[in-house]
């Protein structure tokens, strides 16, 4: 048996999607197996919802807006979208409750793409460890925003574990924030495959970081994120003090399929 999949690139958030069917049991050794491949492990399933094209699974049932955007991608390019030509691709995501909107635009390899993303929940300043910072709760996904500090990697990933106990979501995330560089490094945590991964870029933390900012303001912006893999971009509109739209824009590039044998 072989289990198909195609890698993605989105802003340097390296994911692995699998394009062939995997039974919901079997999918947390394969996600320990390709993860020495890639950030981060979807599942392309068939859509179940009317109107939409795929259902996107990803590895511990979280949200990934830059999975949703590669997704779509992919499934744009697989239409055979044509250059300069946009699209939409209604998704159905884990973690979502609502169908995801993902607005892809063909530039010769590349692919640019818009995501309606989820909105917050909530957002509340919190202490965790004698450290302040600010919690994001999105759906299927709570952001911890600290500004940034001389905190080490072992320190940080320690202290997403007790964000971890502390937090009941799918998916944790520790947001190493410069605010004068407008530059974050993200520190993920996936419960359902208890994986934690420093990742070049990050879609929802990214989104975090605008909702954030753009309530500090009090008016609708965008914010253009930096992060090791480059630069992601939300839009959040604000109406009556709370975000009521937000979307996270960025470039996908679409990698070679390969092939991973599993044991009979």
């Amino acid at each position: 048996m072989a289990i198909k999949y195609v890698t993605l690139d989105p802003t340097g958030n390296i994911t692995c999607l699998v394009l062939s069917p995997v039974a919901a049991k079997d999918r947390p050794r394969v996600t320990a197996r390709l993860m020495d491949r890639c950030e981060q492990v979807g599942y392309l399933l068939p859509a179940g919802q009317p109107g939409t094209r795929a259902r996107l699974e990803m590895m511990g049932g979280e949200f990934c807006g830059n999975a949703s955007m590669g997704s779509a991608a992919w499934l744009a390019r697989q239409a055979g979208l044509a250059d300069q030509t946009e699209t939409v691709i209604p998704l159905e995501v884990s973690g979502a409750e609502e169908i995801v909107s993902c607005r892809i635009r063909r530039e010769g390899e590349s692919w640019l793409g818009t995501v309606n993303m989820p909105l917050p929940e909530n957002m509340a300043e919190i202490e965790l460890d004698g450290k302040q910072m600010t919690a994001v709760f999105l759906p299927g996904m709570t952001h911890l925003i600290l500004p940034l500090s001389d905190l080490g990697k072992k320190e940080a990933e320690a202290l997403l574990r007790k964000a971890a106990l502390r937090f009941s979501a799918p998916a944790l995330g520790l947001l190493l924030w410069d605010g004068a560089r407008a530059f974050m490094t993200p520190l993920v945590y996936v419960r359902g495959s208890e994986t934690m991964v420093w990742e070049n870029a990050c879609g929802s933390g990214t989104t975090a970081i605008a909702c954030w900012m753009t309530v500090k303001a009090g008016h609708s912006m965008e914010t253009a994120v930096g992060q090791p893999g480059g630069i992601l971009r939300a839009a959040a509109e604000i109406r009556d003090g709370m975000i009521r739209e937000i979307r996270l824009s960025g470039t996908v590039r679409i990698g070679t399929v390969a092939e991973m044998k599993e044991d009979p």
